[in-house]
């Protein structure tokens, strides 16, 4: 049965329940459903007494009311708010668990996934977790889990591997905090897809983060084998998955042409002590700032080797190393590719001899003389944030944005982001830290960047 009032399907709820009970069975979810239940979040109060009426959290009906408007055609198959008897037997937010002027209120929402009517939910969550949203609590899709706040070793809004039983690939699963401020709060969500984040070869709306998580969870090791060889084979099938998620993941090169020929440092130096001066970190971005940071510190040792070598200081090298190899030591410095061979993408065929050796030394003393920053004296702050932008290249400034490169995760960046080579996308937004704000935050933390 539908609501002829919204226009949903059999899964939607009333903003109240007052129906007969025959009428609200068709609105609970499928019983068949996972249960959604964060397994990073602590255990929720549960009603003492049934609740006999309730609703949805007027945030959620607002989005659930911006997706039907975005995509009218879509299913609502899964679509989904208050949870079955099997929901009811345990925390989760599809219990009406708030109660609010006696009143149930449920602050989870399912939106089906239907790609063919342009609904398609991995990009939907993509896009909120990307937007940061204050009233987030946590987001589920395709076996991944995105909590607002840290979870361990986890920064905020990084997708983890979800584990359990339903893989949310049918669906995707927002909940909202619990306070009335967030819950009730009926601004617009920010839905637009990224089309930085579209599907390298794979699923539409699936990322190389989906493909990697999905690849985590089938890593060798049966139970019956010993622990020993289980972690061995995990450690190589990791190693792999670093260097191919480098390789898909660090900064299309903004390649100079006749639009934007390299600038000379001097006519830029005034301009990078301003803005160095004037960055702040984003708020939202600080807890993945920090464990840049924590990386950083955690791989000084093996950066200091590189730069006794070449003088070049250490948390340069470890900055190039976050941004162009995701800190994997199994690729190379240059730009990420795999060890086993020479590099393949820009720079190609480095170092040039390499049969042997084949350690990550070598390549990354390679690769910091290869830029031409191995021996040189000035390492002041405009000098170092000048090598940055080179290093990427300084077609940003003829979009009139400040580089991703360097500011992404600062208060002088916004959106537009290189998504693919000569392609620009003004309303792309950069996923990675940037170096100039990896830089600024390890002075805040007081180390010397003499």
């Amino acid at each position: 049965m539908s609501d002829p009032a919204s226009g949903q399907g059999p899964n939607a709820s009333f903003e109240l329940n007052v129906r007969p009970a025959a009428e609200v069975a068709q609105e609970i979810m499928r019983s068949g459903d996972d249960l959604h239940v964060d397994p990073a979040a602590p255990p929720e109060p549960m009603l003492e007494a049934a609740v006999s009426r309730w609703r949805v959290a007027k945030s959620l009906e607002r989005l659930r009311a911006q997706v039907n408007a975005a995509f009218p055609n879509r299913s609502t198959a899964s679509d989904g708010t208050i949870g079955d008897i099997r929901h009811q037997s345990r925390e989760s937010d599809h219990n009406p668990w708030i109660v609010d002027a006696g009143i149930g209120v449920v602050t989870a929402l399912d939106v089906t996934h239907d790609p063919a009517h342009g609904c398609d939910a991995g990009k939907l969550a993509e896009a909120i977790r990307a937007s940061r949203d204050d009233r987030v609590k946590y987001i589920i899709s395709n076996r991944r889990i995105a909590n607002s706040q840290p979870v361990g070793a986890a920064a905020a809004w990084a997708w983890r591997t979800y584990t359990g039983s339903n893989p949310h690939n049918h669906h995707c699963h927002i909940s909202v905090k619990s306070d009335k401020a967030a819950y009730d709060d009926v601004k617009d969500w920010d839905i637009r897809p990224r089309p930085d984040l579209e599907s390298a070869g794979g699923e539409a709306g699936v990322t190389p983060s989906d493909l990697f998580a999905a690849a985590l969870d089938s890593l060798p090791g049966n139970a019956d084998r010993p622990i020993f060889e289980r972690l061995i084979d995990a450690q190589d099938e990791i190693a792999r998955l670093l260097a191919s998620y480098a390789t898909s993941e660090r900064p299309v090169r903004a390649e100079e042409d006749e639009e934007a020929a390299r600038p000379s440092f001097d006519t830029l130096k005034a301009g990078y002590e301003e803005l160095w001066a004037s960055c702040r970190i984003r708020p939202e971005r600080a807890d993945s700032v920090a464990w840049h940071r924590a990386k950083l510190l955690q791989n000084k040792p093996r950066y200091e080797q590189v730069s006794a070598a070449t003088g070049a200081p250490w948390w340069f090298i470890g900055i190039v190393h976050a941004l162009e190899a995701s800190f994997n030591f199994q690729g190379h410095l240059h730009n990420g590719d795999p060890l086993r061979a020479r590099t393949v993408n820009v720079p190609a065929n480095r170092p040039p001899r390499w049969n042997p050796p084949n350690d990550w030394l070598s390549s990354a003393i390679d690769a910091i003389t290869f830029e031409g920053f191995a021996g040189q004296s000035d390492w002041s702050i405009a000098r170092t944030l000048y090598r940055f932008e080179g290093y990427n290249g300084f077609s940003y400034r003829t979009k009139g944005i400040n580089s991703p490169y360097l500011w992404s995760f600062s208060t002088h960046y916004t959106r537009g982001k290189f998504v693919r080579d000569h392609v620009y996308d003004e309303n792309a937004v950069s996923a990675q830290c940037g170096a100039a704000v990896m830089l600024k935050s390890l002075q805040l933390a007081g180390e010397t960047l003499a």
